[in-house]
């Protein structure tokens, strides 16, 4: 099951002094050992004076990377206001009800009591009479005895984990402590052991280890007595070890060829550039023609970031709606050839997942002479309906964190 966790971090005012640990926390014992492929969203709560609660949302419930929680974890500063607990639990249950289908977290990190009124606890016990099955692990920074009660029973009546960190104004990051501290938490979300050293693969040949069977002979005999019990055994048995020995060197060099065959496609792949140039023209030439398309359908809604110059975006074009909000995406793909197989990279197969529902391509083929197009209006829909394929029909090298897709129902449009 796919799971989607939602991180909540406590911004109140009593917060500040231990912003830095938790921040430290987060980046060193956190989030490494956080599933990047599933959905995770990162907010942050407190309350004004008069306490009304203040949900800011740092990363949106998405598909994300380490480089964009980091980013954001990092950026955190200046916590100020009261602690509506109960307020972000809810706010955080109700965006987590919108995927029944998946395994749904909440990561807690407070260091404090409720003091807006509200009741956390309750709010716990409402999701679960909902159905709403919610797992809460509470981190607890330098809570107090009532804290700790409170916390304990919500990671119980959620099935999730309470934590707790000490704190002592002027003590350092320990790692090792809070590692310790976090064993309940580790152990609920089964993380694997951390890699600490990185693995080297050394580019060489395998050494194959060659077994010989040894026949061991009496060592009281004499050689005359060797060779005329020679001479006895029947002239087959010679000539099938002759067969064997001969057998296995066939092998050895068979194996020696296909690491020499694997040694050189390895040489192949890293040696293997792009024609950025050519690449270039490509690009142009292929949005140029899908512009001209977009002008017809949407006219003026139409906006080509890369219309001045590549600008790096995750796409192509969006389409505006009249409130000037982004209605559609679109990336667009070209060829010089007939080809069936496009690339996107890893960033916009991200940008895909997170909107499959508004979400198109246009792959360009001939860019350069008689252009023509497949219109994919939905990739997701193409996908699972065997439209399109995640993998190569015949040998392409492929740059690293690619997405390979291949048209298997070719259909084009003049």
């Amino acid at each position: 099951m796919q799971s989607i966790t939602d991180i909540l971090i406590d911004f109140s005012a009593s917060m500040s002094e231990k912003l830095s640990l938790t921040k430290s926390v987060l980046l060193n014992d956190v989030i490494p050992y956080i599933d990047y492929s599933s959905k995770l969203g990162l907010k942050t709560f407190s309350a004004t004076k008069e306490k009304k609660p203040i949900i800011k949302t740092i990363l949106p419930l998405s598909i994300t990377n380490k480089e964009q929680i980091l980013h954001a974890v990092q950026s955190l500063a200046n916590p100020n206001g009261n602690t509506p607990i109960a307020a972000a639990i809810k706010e955080s249950i109700d965006c987590l009800k919108e995927y029944p289908a998946f395994d749904k977290k909440i990561i807690l990190i407070t260091d404090g009591e409720e003091n807006c009124g509200g009741n956390y606890e309750n709010e716990v016990k409402r999701a679960n009479m909902d159905g709403i099955n919610c797992h809460i692990h509470i981190i607890g920074i330098g809570l107090q005895t009532e804290s700790i009660r409170h916390a304990t029973n919500i990671s119980i009546s959620s099935k999730g984990t309470f934590s707790s960190i000490p704190y002592n104004a002027g003590i350092g990051y320990n790692q090792t402590a809070i590692k310790q501290n976090l064993s309940n938490f580790y152990a609920a979300i089964q993380i694997p052991k951390p890699i600490t050293q990185p693995i080297n693969i050394q580019e060489k040949e395998a050494e194959v280890p060659i077994v010989v069977k040894q026949i061991v002979l009496e060592n009281n005999i004499n050689k005359d007595s060797e060779k005329s019990k020679e001479e006895n055994l029947p002239k087959d048995i010679f000539d099938n070890n002759d067969s064997i020995l001969k057998n296995i060197v066939d092998e050895i060099r068979e194996i020696k060829n296909e690491l020499k065959a694997l040694k050189k496609e390895k040489q192949e792949e890293l040696n293997f550039e792009e024609d950025s140039e050519l690449n270039e023209k490509v690009r142009k030439n292929s949005e140029e023609y899908v512009y001209e398309l977009l002008k017809k359908k949407y006219y003026e809604r139409v906006v080509w970031l890369n219309e001045m110059g590549e600008s790096y975006a995750n796409y192509d074009f969006e389409i505006r709606d009249l409130d000037n909000s982004i209605e559609m995406y679109i990336e667009c793909k070209g060829t010089t050839q007939n080809q069936s197989t496009f690339y996107l990279t890893k960033e916009e197969w991200r940008l895909f997942l997170n909107n499959t529902k508004n979400y198109q391509i246009y792959f360009v083929r001939n860019t350069f002479n008689n252009p023509s197009h497949v219109y994919i209006d939905n990739l997701m829909d193409w996908i699972l309906k065997g439209k399109i394929v995640p993998y190569l029909l015949d040998k392409q090298n492929v740059k690293k964190e690619r997405v390979v897709l291949t048209i298997i129902s070719l259909t084009f449009d003049k």
